[in-house]
């Protein structure tokens, strides 16, 4: 491995391999652009040379063109000491992106490529959906504030397999809070990545279908539930427990659900968290029958019109770590500047600390700037935005 001085390091650098402290210490991994802090926290120990078998990453950028990884364009990540923690959520997070994109990404082939062989009648092997399942359980139970990656993830292809990543992404953060275990939670993550697999057996011309359902079609759909516990339990031959999720995460908290008409508790704990990651991630999710909703808009109708669905307890849970304007999600401020919120504050869910993107003028900001609503009580959240929207060129 070569030797870098650290004083040739500037923020914003990428390597296109990693970086180490020695022969056996990691100080950032491939592709992963350099913060203040970083070199911070170098200088603070002392350290005047890293390792790396890498190359600097060298990327053109055009000034005009804005993405909606606008970390990639901050020149200054310096703010007052008193937001340093706010500062230090944001650098783990820009840190681990690459790494939350690659897991993902991998995550959705797994699932399609499970599901199309359901499809196809073939039996899958089920090792690689546990070595899926115990890495996004590490990860999660790694990392905190995650839903900032997952809304800002864009990923191409079919919506039922995007909607099935998000939602396992965000049962195990459920998960976590509840303080499971590392083997519940890779039991959960294992639950969730099968539970819609008997939506491969309902016909594409019902569930694309963008006009309204006739009464023998919505029973076909009912079906998948069904279908699917059997396909894990008779034909992949998977503990019950593992299959259960499938079974019942159409089941509601009031008993008006399927295919049982279970309520409660006698709907089992990992079917009732994935209901609610599910239900989440399929409201913010475009399908073929309707639009995707705002997540504001999405929470809002958890806690009011569909609360009777759910295990409130588990809701409550969910709230206090998403915001009712959820982690990731963009919003425009009183003072007319735009962000994206980076934390939530459990004891005054509409008072989230933002990441500014766009000042008061619509002109995005080159500077990192982070606003703590509970500490700037002049200013309050007028209405929630689309990311996409908010972040395309203009």
């Amino acid at each position: 491995m070569k030797k870098l001085n650290v004083s040739e390091l500037r923020p914003g650098m990428r390597f296109t391999k990693p970086v180490y402290l020695d022969k056996e210490n990691l100080f950032i991994t491939s592709n992963t652009p350099i913060t203040d802090s970083d070199l911070e926290r170098l200088k603070r120990f002392g350290i005047t040379e890293v390792l790396t078998h890498g190359d600097i990453l060298v990327i053109d950028v055009d000034p005009e063109r804005l993405e909606t990884q606008l970390e990639d364009f901050i020149v200054s990540t310096i703010v007052d000491e008193d937001l340093l923690p706010l500062k230090g959520m944001y650098d783990n997070l820009n840190r681990i992106k690459v790494q939350f994109s690659n897991l993902y990404k991998n995550t959705f082939a797994l699932v399609q490529d499970v599901y199309r062989k359901a499809a196809d009648d073939k039996t899958f092997d089920f090792g690689p959906v546990r070595d899926q399942g115990e890495a996004l359980a590490d990860f999660v139970r790694t990392h905190n504030n995650l839903s900032y990656l997952i809304l800002g993830m864009n990923n191409p292809g079919y919506y039922l397999y995007n909607q099935i990543t998000t939602s396992t992404f965000y049962a195990l953060i459920i998960g976590k809070l509840l303080d499971f275990s590392r083997p519940k939670m890779v039991d959960l993550a294992i639950s969730c990545l099968v539970a819609d697999v008997g939506m491969t057996k309902v016909p594409a011309t019902i569930s694309e279908k963008t006009d309204q359902l006739t009464d023998e079609e919505y029973k076909s759909i009912l079906k998948h539930t069904i279908i699917g516990y059997q396909i894990l339990t008779q034909r992949i031959k998977i503990k019950n427990s593992l299959a259960v999720v499938a079974l019942q995460h159409h089941e509601r908290f009031d008993g008006k659900g399927y295919p049982q008409k279970i309520a409660a508790t006698a709907i089992e704990e990992n079917a009732r968290i994935y209901a609610i990651a599910d239900n989440f991630s399929a409201l913010i999710t475009n399908r073929p029958h309707r639009q995707r909703v705002l997540p504001h808009e999405a929470i809002k109708s958890m806690i009011s019109m569909d609360v009777g669905k759910f295990d409130l307890k588990i809701v409550r849970t969910f709230l206090n770590q998403v915001s009712l304007y959820p982690v990731g999600s963009c919003v425009e401020l009183s003072d007319k500047r735009v962000g994206i919120v980076l934390a939530a504050n459990a004891d005054k869910p509409l008072r989230p600390s933002i990441r500014i993107i766009k000042d008061e003028y619509g002109t995005f900001v080159r500077n990192l700037i982070l606003v703590d609503l509970v500490k700037e009580n002049h200013l309050f959240i007028v209405k929630a935005l689309d990311l996409q929207e908010a972040t395309a060129n203009s």
